[in-house]
Order: C-alpha cells, then sequence, then structure tokens
C-alpha cells in the first residue's frame, strides 16, 4: 500500500505539473506587485509552455535566445555595480524599468539591490504584453553638450529602445561645455576634471552623424551609408547587430548576432579565433552580395584607428592628456585651452573612442572628426 500510495502521489505531482506548464493558463498578476514574478503583471490568457518549452517553442526560442545572452556584454559587460542613482538607469534591469515607468523623463533612479544586468525584461515585458515586443520605440531627444548645438533626436524605428542608453551622457558632469564659437586667441577655456568627455556609449550620434565637435572653416565629408539606409532607419542597430549567420534569418549558432549582439565573434568557446558577422551588411539594399568582407572591414577599422593614434599622440604631447589617456586636468591642476574652440579636439578624441565601434557605425564620421581635429592643431 505504502508503494502504491507513493506512486499515485508522484503521479498528482506530474499531473499538476503538466497542468501549470503545459495547460499554462498563466495567473493575472496585480501590476507592480514586487513578489510576482514578474512585477508588471501577467497579460490574460497568456500560456507559459509557448516560451518555456523548448519541444514547441517555435515563434521565440526563448532558449536559444537566452544563450545568446549570455554570451553578450549586456551579460557579463556591462559594470553591473554601478548600479547608483545616476548610473543604474542604464546599467541594471531594474533601473532600467524604472527609467521606462517613469516616461524617461530622469536618469536619476533608486539604488538598486541585488540587480540583474541588462537582459530580457529590459527591452520586453512579455508577461504582461504576451509577446516580445520591445517596451518602447519612440524617437529619442540626446542632450548636446556643445554649446550652440541643438539636442538631437535619435528616430531609427525598433532601435530606439538601444538609445536610451547608447548615447552621450556626461560624468562629471562636463563644465564649461566645449564651444566653437570660441576662435579668438584671448577665449580660454579652462576644465578642472580628468573627465571631461564624453561618457562612454555614443553609438546614437555617430550613427546620426551629430555630437561630435565641428571647427568653423573645415571642409566634412558627411555621413556614411548607414546613417540614412532605409532599413536601418527602420530596424535601427538591431539590423546588424542581431543578424543571423546566415540568411535568411534564424539560422544563427548562437556565437555571433541574435542576442549576442556581436560583430566581432569566435567560433567556439577557446576564443582563439576571430569571426566577423557581415550578414547584415550583405543584404540587397545595403553593400550587396559579398560586397563587404572582413578584409574591407578591418581595412576601414585600421584606416580610423591610425587616424585616431595620431590624435592621441598629439594631444598627449600638448599636455592636454595624460600618458595614459586620460584628460590631465583636475581642480588643483586645471588645464587652460587657447583659443578655446580646440578643447573640441579633445571633446572629439573621446567621442570617437568611446564610440567603441572604430569607426564602423559612420566612418566618414568618425574620419572627420578625427581628421579635423588634427588639422585644428596644426593651425599656428
Amino acid at each position: 500500500m505504502k508503494t502504491t500510495g507513493a506512486f499515485v502521489g508522484i503521479v498528482l505531482v506530474l499531473a499538476a505539473f503538466a497542468t501549470l506548464v503545459i495547460g499554462c493558463e498563466g495567473p493575472q498578476g496585480p501590476a507592480g506587485d514586487p513578489l510576482a514574478v514578474n512585477f508588471e503583471g501577467f497579460a490574460p490568457g497568456i500560456q507559459c509552455a509557448k516560451c518555456h518549452n523548448p519541444d514547441i517553442d517555435t515563434t521565440y526560442y526563448l532558449w536559444a535566445r537566452r544563450y545568446q545572452w549570455e554570451r553578450s556584454l549586456h551579460a557579463y559587460g556591462g559594470d553591473l555595480e554601478r548600479n547608483g542613482p545616476t548610473c543604474a538607469g542604464c546599467h541594471t534591469t531594474e533601473g532600467f524599468i524604472e527609467r521606462w515607468k517613469g516616461g524617461w523623463q530622469t536618469q536619476v533612479v533608486g539604488p538598486k539591490d541585488n540587480p540583474s544586468p541588462p537582459g530580457c525584461f529590459a527591452c520586453h515585458s512579455p508577461h504582461s504584453r504576451g509577446d516580445f515586443t520591445r517596451r518602447d520605440v519612440t524617437p529619442v531627444t540626446i542632450t548636446s553638450f556643445i554649446e550652440t548645438v541643438p539636442d538631437g533626436v535619435f528616430d531609427y524605428g525598433n532601435g530606439n529602445i538601444c538609445a536610451r542608453c547608447h548615447q552621450t551622457r556626461t560624468s562629471s558632469p562636463m563644465s564649461p561645455k566645449p564651444d566653437p564659437t570660441k576662435t579668438a586667441v584671448t577665449d580660454t577655456i579652462r576644465i578642472t576634471s580628468s573627465r571631461w568627455y564624453p561618457h562612454d556609449g555614443v553609438q546614437g550620434q555617430m550613427l546620426m552623424g551629430t555630437g561630435g565637435f565641428e571647427f568653423a572653416g573645415y571642409t566634412y565629408q558627411g555621413n556614411s551609408n548607414h546613417t540614412t539606409n532605409a532599413t536601418i532607419t527602420q530596424e535601427g542597430c538591431a539590423e546588424c547587430h542581431m543578424a543571423s549567420q546566415s540568411y535568411p534569418p534564424d539560422l544563427g549558432t548562437g556565437r555571433g548576432g541574435g542576442h549576442t549582439m556581436k560583430i566581432r565573434y569566435s567560433s567556439d568557446e577557446s576564443e582563439t579565433d576571430t569571426l566577423f558577422l557581415l550578414t547584415g551588411c550583405n543584404q540587397s539594399g545595403c553593400h550587396g552580395t559579398n560586397g563587404f568582407t572582413k578584409t574591407t572591414l578591418l581595412a576601414a577599422e585600421k584606416a580610423v584607428e591610425d587616424s585616431l593614434s595620431l590624435l592621441r599622440s598629439t594631444l598627449v604631447s600638448r599636455g592636454w592628456l595624460t600618458s595614459s589617456g586620460n584628460v590631465n586636468a583636475s581642480t588643483s591642476s586645471p588645464l587652460r585651452i587657447a583659443p578655446a574652440a580646440r578643447a573640441g579636439a579633445l571633446y572629439n578624441y573621446f567621442f570617437v573612442l568611446h564610440d567603441d565601434s572604430k569607426g564602423m557605425h559612420n566612418t566618414k564620421y568618425a574620419q572627420d572628426m578625427v581628421n579635423s581635429s588634427l588639422w585644428v592643431l596644426r593651425q599656428p
């Protein structure tokens, strides 16, 4: 009898589990309940097993996406420990959601205890929506940190949610701002912070072709195709960074593209080789079939890196940068630059450096920012 009773108990447990996971009519959770699995509530009629069961998840491939995300910089390279009021809004999922709930009106959020890195629920709210649409795709106003230059509006469709964090912001804050009109020899800027630069993550402005410091008298060549490409203006960052490793979509291996968001990746865990995701590049309307190769990419990167290296050495020789690459300034030992507009060369160095794409987001614009800075520093 004991054996029979135990067997019946096991059957009942399995039946209950099957009802929960496979039958799967999810509970209607109250929005904002901090004890709910998803504190934003549950959509009516949501069925858990459509996503949480790899045997039948042929719509979202949730387990595959999670595997990819675990290899992304969002998962392990996002400086999660920066979970204080001014940083948690981008460096943690919880802070990002708090900003979204507040209508993106402020970057300052409450400090987060035991935060999680930017993950699924930062960009999506699948339980409350019942799908994986992005939380918000409205255009993003990006503050300008250059005098006389208006704020920019990033409007790249599904990529707009990326620009909520991947935009210029300052740590100091930046004061005084660089000013293109201060060209007289009597105009002096006094910099008192070693962090007088655009914060890491200026990808939004780089793609748009704005946010860099432009010097009067220099002829700029404009932007790369990425800035106005019809597909990119609709899909944004995902068109390249989340492309599959083979075309048509959804034929990836989880190493590059997808939710790894990596253009540069390795074929295995050893990371002894470097591969490049060029699927997004070689579509119709972009570079065309096999129009963009690893050789082409590396050559374009090298051109920008070489120019940026020359700009760095020039700034070091002038004493504006330390040998380790920091702004050579502090409250006790300010950096004074005259004419003040030439400080734009220092600003542009960090603008291109902190884009982290080696110019690939907008090669023409990146090269313009570096070359114009070298040009102005050669002036008498």
